[in-house]
């Protein structure tokens, strides 16, 4: 089965990465969401994204920016969304009712050789494909913010996904000039669940009056050479997104991974991040 035609579950900012990632590498792809002011909202940024981060640096033309927006169509209807596609991608928020309600619509909706993956950064594969008939098509995509620029992809595999579906969703995310590390199914997998203790530390070590937000990032941007720091990278996440993975990881490995008192605060606060335009910094 040559894949050709993507559908997107989610225009968030993973979901319309993802739709802007899988155009600009030849496919075509179906955005859905809820409503049209989201969807166009989505395609708009698209647009702004393509523009401010290649076409102005000289890294594509315009007319490739053109062809890639082209290729992104944008529907309310995931009946029809899902019609000619090969693969779906779900990337909607971090909640397992939610995800699986998806799946096992899109399970009935789909033909049976279509690939069904989740972008999900924590929530276990096997237990979002547990409501579904078909669990051995259902694997994990895990891109990274932002989906056209990072580099990885994290792919997980259930306890039933097949073989044959783990080897041609590692196939297409290849083809999306990504490097591929794959994982046996477990809460937070690799890198969320070691991102999110780092995370959950800095704000600890912000709470217990340790060092400062900006030296606490800075330490960790010049010791270990990462391009943001763990304050920072949380309010680019989302605190919320933070605090839902640390609520999920702690009742799955136990108290190590409790949520801080601080983040619990801050969220309780709306202090959610750039969404919000303020969290451990303002915007």
């Amino acid at each position: 089965m040559e894949i050709t035609n993507i559908c997107v579950i989610g225009a968030g900012i993973m979901g319309f990465g993802i739709a802007q990632l899988g155009a600009t590498h030849g496919y075509n792809v179906t955005l859905v969401d809820v409503n049209e002011e989201i969807l166009k909202k989505a395609k708009s940024k698209i647009e702004s994204n393509l523009n401010r981060f290649f076409v102005v640096k000289n890294k594509i033309s315009q007319q490739e920016a053109d062809n890639i927006l082209g290729r992104i169509s944008l529907t309310v209807n995931k009946k029809e969304a899902v019609k000619d596609v090969q693969i779906v991608i779900e990337a909607v928020f971090e909640e397992m009712t939610l995800k699986q309600q998806i799946f096992s619509e899109l399970d009935e909706l789909c033909d049976r050789k279509v690939i069904l993956a989740s972008n999900t950064s924590s929530l276990s594969i096997t237990d979002i494909a547990s409501k579904s008939k078909y669990q051995e098509r259902i694997v994990g995509i895990h891109f990274f913010n932002p989906a056209p620029v990072m580099k990885l992809i994290e792919l997980i595999k259930g306890k039933n996904t097949s073989d044959e579906i783990l080897k041609k969703s590692k196939q297409f995310s290849e083809s999306l000039n990504k490097t591929v590390v794959t994982v046996i199914d477990s809460p937070g997998f690799v890198t969320t669940r070691l991102i999110y203790v780092l995370c959950n530390e800095a704000v600890n070590m912000l709470m217990k009056g340790i060092a400062s937000t900006e030296d606490i990032d800075i330490a960790c941007k010049l010791a270990f050479n990462f391009p943001m720091g763990p304050l920072e990278l949380s309010d680019l996440v989302g605190n919320d997104v933070y605090l839902h993975i640390g609520d999920y990881l702690s009742k799955e490995f136990g108290d190590k991974y409790q949520p801080s008192p601080r983040l619990r605060k801050m969220v309780s606060d709306s202090l959610l991040g750039r969404k919000t335009k303020k969290g451990f910094y303002n915007y």
